[in-house]
């Protein structure tokens, strides 16, 4: 049994439900790198569009602004239309394919660090000539977009599994903490059940001993002969015991708050409430020799009487306790 509550108490070795904050942590890096892969497709595919877009607004505006001066040379007025126009992240060439040449007419940003795979080309013919616009983007136009987005997402995504992760652990701890009270409150219930126990035990036992103790006590006074009266403050009776039956040939419930003094002959109660009296002044046993009136009135049954007086240490006197033994002498 012991071994058994020990096992049912146990501390617990580590925190309960370890295994929350980890399936958290392990889902919410999982949904992050996927939002994050999504995300970073969507952003290079907006850019990829903003770059068309660029391009377009490019072709519009040659097309838009051609001098209706032919003399002028064109790479001039080339060169100051696209160079306030044209974005950073942009490299712009036009070339004209009315000549074999390899000389562009314009060239901004076209020999530097620029994609030449991902370059969009429009046929136009502003002054009717045939030229062909080219733009071509820098290698970090759409990948900084995708790398944005996924620096974002996963910024985002750590913080919340760093959070999510910190508060699973909180919960673990108290939960650690609650299951070490519960054990504690387990181990003090069963502490207090076997209190419980060991007390009723007592009180069986306890019970045990007052019934054999009573029963001792009716016994003895049941061998002696006696008969046992418990009077109030005032005299009266309270309890007698049964051989009253045998000795005046009254029941004891008949005689329950009677005054004792209307047993006694008149002659003799003046004795009797002095000896009452001294009972009560001495603190001890008090002997008198008197008779009791029987039943008939007509008898007298002469008794040996002793008298306790009943002291409490906070009300004072309660009672007498009273011995009657016929006197046959």
């Amino acid at each position: 049994m012991e071994s058994s509550d020990s096992a049912r108490f146990r501390k617990p070795a580590l925190w309960p439900g370890l295994w929350v904050p980890l399936i958290l942590v392990t889902a919410g890096l999982l949904a992050t790198w996927i939002t994050a892969n999504i995300e970073a497709k969507r952003a290079m595919a907006l850019a990829e569009t903003r770059y068309h877009a660029q391009h377009q607004a490019l072709v519009n505006r040659l097309l838009a602004n051609v001098p209706e001066d032919t003399e002028q040379p064109a790479a001039l007025w080339l060169q100051a239309l696209f160079d306030d126009a044209l974005p950073d992240s942009l490299g712009l060439r036009i070339d004209t394919l009315e000549r074999h040449t390899k000389m562009p007419l314009m060239e901004i940003r076209a020999d530097g660090p620029v994609d030449p795979t991902r370059a969009l080309r429009t046929i136009v013919s502003p002054l009717d000539q045939i030229w062909m616009l080219t733009t071509l983007p820098s290698p970090d136009l759409l990948e900084s977009a995708g790398r944005a987005a996924r620096q974002t997402i996963w910024v985002s995504g750590l913080a919340l599994c760093a959070l999510a992760g910190l508060l699973s652990l909180m919960l673990n701890r108290r939960l650690y903490r609650q299951a070490l009270r519960i054990g504690d409150l387990q181990r003090q219930e069963a502490g207090a059940d076997h209190q419980i126990s060991n007390l009723q035990v007592e009180k069986t036992i306890l019970r045990h001993a007052l019934n054999d103790s009573e029963q001792r006590s009716r016994d003895l006074v049941a061998l002696s002969g006696a008969v046992i009266w418990e009077l109030d403050e005032n005299g009266r009776i309270g309890f007698v015991s049964p051989q009253i039956a045998e000795l005046l040939d009254r029941a004891p419930a008949d005689l329950v708050g009677v005054a004792f003094e209307a047993l006694v002959p008149p002659g003799f109660q003046d004795n009797f409430r002095r000896t009452l009296t001294a009972a009560r002044s001495d603190s001890a046993i008090e002997r008198m020799d008197l008779p009791l009136l029987h039943r008939d009135q007509e008898h007298q049954v002469p008794v040996v009487l002793r008298v306790r007086a009943l002291k409490d240490p906070i009300h004072g006197l309660s009672g007498f306790r009273i011995s009657t033994l016929h006197h046959l002498g």
